[in-house]
């Protein structure tokens, strides 16, 4: 459940960027089958695995959500063209950390600063949950370009997981990184 006191979407130009709720399933669903088909390297769930669940699992899913569980969405003439993810540790020594994952956006909708604006608002709606003190998250080493704007946002590498995902006998190594929201 959204709290009132966070507005729920941030608008800049033609991009609105929002919490997605059940409603937004289904085109949720068809864009993570596109970021799967499109881009292997950044996700550890295959296209296969993602077609195995269904849009209504999909909207059980979000009906789950709440202020440490949700995911960020931007629209681009009212189409979904992007998402990011983020989760609360759940066992009580992790509750200070959270978690973004699944970021993408559609390449036609590329170069607007739209991850960066989901980045922002994940940072943001983090930073108003109580205990949360750092957000991790992993990039492949091979998406110079995510990295270079999760290095900008201000997360710093802690350390590389070498081989952390195979593809088509390829590895893959996973850089690991965090943003600490304050100083304690």
């Amino acid at each position: 459940m959204e709290s009132k006191a966070i507005p729920a979407k941030l608008t800049n130009s033609a991009i609105e960027i929002r919490l997605l709720t059940d409603a937004d399933a289904a085109d949720w669903w068809q864009l993570r089958h596109v970021a799967l088909e499109t881009e292997p390297h950044s996700f550890v769930e295959t296209p296969e695995e993602h077609l195995a669940k269904s849009v209504e699992s999909t909207q059980d899913y979000f009906r789950s959500f709440n202020a440490g569980n949700f995911i960020v969405g931007a629209f681009d003439r009212r189409e979904l063209a992007g998402m990011a993810g983020f989760y609360r540790q759940k066992h009580a020594k992790f509750q200070h950390k959270g978690h973004i994952w699944g970021v993408y956006v559609r390449g036609e909708s590329r170069r607007k600063g739209i991850a960066r604006q989901m980045l922002q608002e994940i940072v943001r709606r983090a930073g108003m949950s109580p205990g949360i003190e750092q957000i991790t998250l992993t990039v492949a080493a091979t998406q110079a370009a995510a990295r270079e704007l999760y290095l900008s946002l201000g997360f710093t590498t802690y350390g590389v997981e070498p081989r952390s995902l195979k593809i088509d006998g390829e590895h893959v190594d996973d850089e690991l990184m965090v943003l600490f929201l304050n100083s304690k």
